[in-house]
């Protein structure tokens, strides 16, 4: 029997009225005085209010003429509806973005397609105001594109947080420079448009002669003082086209650009002396200082940043050695150096082969309540004539990819086995976190090992966690990266941001990678309790994690008083000296099998 379709609308209160092809629904009891609406009508006119609460709503004519607006469009431009219908959209243009970016937008949605971004625009008042925008065509029958619907979401709130945190983390807060992250992305472009355009660049490291002993003696205020002082007199002695930057503490970083030979650079590099050769007034007192500098050539062959950067920082030890004061370019009589380095990769290898590298971990501590609940794997060089050697004295032999890579694998393998041991063990150690290198993930190994571990059920997903930093994210490769990292993270292995803050496209991986924890750089952490900018930093990095659904963890945590900073900052875990410092395994273990592990962390 055929579903009588008229009666089962009748019995929900509706009547179906068909005319030709089309089939209307009708309610059977009208309120009085009330022309019945179609269902379809009703609907409609139910989502265009939902959506006018919800939305700023505009559609415009092919030619950007404005030919409806909503009550919020309005309320966000500050414009009456009159003034905006009949008028062309580009009255809202902010300046803020080229041309080449509504060329786009206009070919896309001409072609018919649906066009997503945010755009800047400007209201009446001047005030400038982003919005998430939704552009769709609408066609005629005939297909020709008659008028475009605009749906927007106001996200000025966002975009200005993730500007000041751009600023926070690329402006030095003491002397107003560009900091280290600038810096290095300013020597990136450079030795990128030398290679394209040769040219003759010299880059610097320029130290202050005994600034601690200063800042010791008269405070930190007076050392700030000092500080913004000498930024302004090395900014006023660079040429136009120069740079000058502040990389922490009394370091500074300099580029000369257009410097046609080695008599070129010392001439500048003169100028750049008569800086320190007046005294500077701080806490009353007259202060006479001096400064060692060390600069390097940039020639076309240079490999890269941290090739010209080394050779700058060897011509500035040399500088040192040499009695301060004093500067050094970079030439054949420090080769020495790039030897010494040479035995260092060769006694690494060494090393790497025999067995002399181990693997120590450090605790990462919830703060609430306190109990460990993480591990970071950290190599150690445990060498046979010079005892254990900890990363700094030897990650120089680690800017080799291939070396690096291999170092990687063996770290995982020992993690691994690690891990095994402890689940044989009964020993509760939450997961461990191994930093992962663009290599190991342009190796192809890497990701496989871990996966075919947990697929062998010798490791669970929850076990183990890796450790990323911007650094295997950019340049050649990064693609490849990030297709491991969804491999990982499809696996449900968890990702970690390492090193957050201190790179200019952090907020970007942040909101477009899988990351489930961000480490706050322990840059920002060393004064968080008496500096007010990077506790400024932390507080807004804790709360853009956090509204991003983001576990914070703090790096280099060594007092109490830093710690009671962070938990009131709401920051969730913390590692460093304060807790422990990296430890063999059989250390910790013996720590995890404590009745109460969190009773050894009364942080606070």
């Amino acid at each position: 029997m055929k579903p009588n379709f008229r009666e089962d609308f009748l019995a929900q209160g509706l009547v179906p009225e068909r005319q030709g092809s089309d089939l209307t629904i009708w309610p059977t009891t009208p309120s009085a005085g009330e022309q019945p609406l179609p269902i379809e009508a009703d609907l409609a006119a139910f989502y265009q209010e939902a959506l006018n609460e919800a939305a700023i709503v505009d559609i415009t004519d092919p030619l950007g003429t404005i030919l409806s607006v909503n009550d919020r469009f309005c309320e966000i431009t500050g414009y009456a509806r009159g003034e905006l219908v009949g008028a062309n959209h580009r009255m809202l243009r902010s300046d803020e973005h080229d041309w080449t970016f509504f060329r786009h937008m206009q070919r896309e949605i001409m072609l018919g397609h649906v066009w997503r971004g945010e755009i800047c625009n400007r209201a009446q008042n001047g005030d400038l105001f982003w919005v998430d925008t939704t552009i769709v065509p609408h066609r005629r029958r005939n297909g020709q594109i008659e008028r475009f619907i605009a749906i927007r979401f106001d996200v000025t709130a966002r975009r200005q947080a993730e500007e000041r945190l751009r600023r926070l983390a690329n402006v030095d807060q003491v002397t107003g420079l560009p900091n280290r992250n600038a810096f290095m992305r300013s020597v990136e472009d450079i030795i990128a448009d030398t290679r394209a355009t040769p040219g003759r660049i010299a880059v610097g490291i320029l130290d202050v002669d005994h600034f601690k002993e200063i800042n010791d003696c008269l405070g930190h205020g007076a050392g700030d003082t000092l500080l913004q002082e000498l930024a302004l007199r090395l900014r006023a002695a660079m040429g136009r086209n120069d740079e000058v930057a502040r990389l922490g503490g009394d370091e500074f970083g300099i580029i000369l650009r257009d410097c046609a030979s080695e008599d070129a650079v010392r001439q500048r590099i003169a100028g750049i002396f008569k800086v320190f050769a007046a005294p500077v007034s701080v806490c009353g007192s007259e202060r006479q200082l001096s400064a060692s500098l060390g600069m390097a050539m940039l020639p076309v062959e240079t490999a890269g940043r941290s090739e010209l950067l080394k050779n700058a920082d060897i011509a500035l030890h040399e500088a040192k050695a040499n009695g301060r004061a004093r500067a050094e370019l970079f030439g054949e009589e420090m080769q020495e150096e790039v030897r010494r380095r040479a035995e260092l990769r060769s006694s690494f290898e060494r090393g790497l082969h025999v067995g002399e590298f181990v693997v120590h971990y450090q605790p990462i501590v919830a703060l609430e309540p306190g109990a460990p609940v993480a591990m970071e794997a950290l190599l150690r060089w445990n060498h046979p004539e010079r005892g254990l050697i900890r990363p700094p004295q030897f990650i120089e032999a680690l800017s080799d990819e291939h070396l690096a890579t291999q170092v990687g694998g063996y770290v995982l393998d020992l993690a691994i086995r690690q891990i095994e041991d402890w689940y044989r063990a009964g020993v509760r150690f939450g997961s461990i976190s191994i930093n992962a290198t663009l290599g190991d993930f342009r190796s192809g190994r890497y990701v496989d090992t871990i996966l075919g571990a947990v697929a062998g059920g010798r490791i669970g997903v929850d076990d183990i966690r890796v450790e990323i930093n911007e650094d295997v994210l950019i340049g050649r490769g990064g693609d490849c990266a990030r297709t491991e990292i969804e491999r990982l993270h499809h696996a449900g292995i968890a990702i970690a941001f390492d090193d957050f803050g201190t790179g200019f496209a952090s907020l970007r991986h942040l909101r477009d990678m899988p990351v489930q924890i961000i480490k706050i750089d322990k840059s920002f952490i060393r004064a968080i309790d008496t500096d007010k900018a990077d506790r400024a930093i932390v507080k807004n990095l804790i709360e853009l994690a956090h509204q991003l659904g983001k576990t914070v963890t703090a790096e280099g945590v060594e007092t109490r008083d830093q710690a009671a900073v962070l938990r009131e900052l709401g920051c969730d875990r913390i590692q460093g000296f304060l807790v422990a410092p990296a430890i063999p395994a059989n250390e910790i273990e013996q720590i995890l099998r404590l009745p109460c592990a969190a009773a050894d962390y009364d942080l606070i």
